[in-house]
């Protein structure tokens, strides 16, 4: 495990979509600042993670959400996942 990938995953949700986003695209290491389209992202795979977003976390983003950094994404599924239980 790269632990500079690994130790930066400030939560559960920006780790198992790192993972996600790992098995998506193809790729070995997706830090928090990548964002989904620089690292080989493209519209159909981001409808794919917004459908298994929706379906796993139970929270609904859109594509041009999606086409953020790690980071932001988790943060907001983060931040809806709250307002549904407030």
């Amino acid at each position: 495990m790269n632990p500079s990938t690994e130790e930066a995953a400030t939560s559960g949700t920006e780790a198992t979509l790192a993972a996600w986003w790992k098995e998506l695209l193809g790729v070995e290491v997706v830090r928090p600042e990548d964002h989904f389209l620089e690292i080989g992202g493209n519209s159909l795979m981001a409808t794919v993670l917004s459908n298994r977003i929706e379906s796993e976390l139970g929270v609904e983003v859109s594509m041009v959400e999606l086409f953020d950094t790690l980071r932001a994404v988790a943060t907001l599924c983060d931040e809806l996942r709250q307002e549904q239980t407030a």
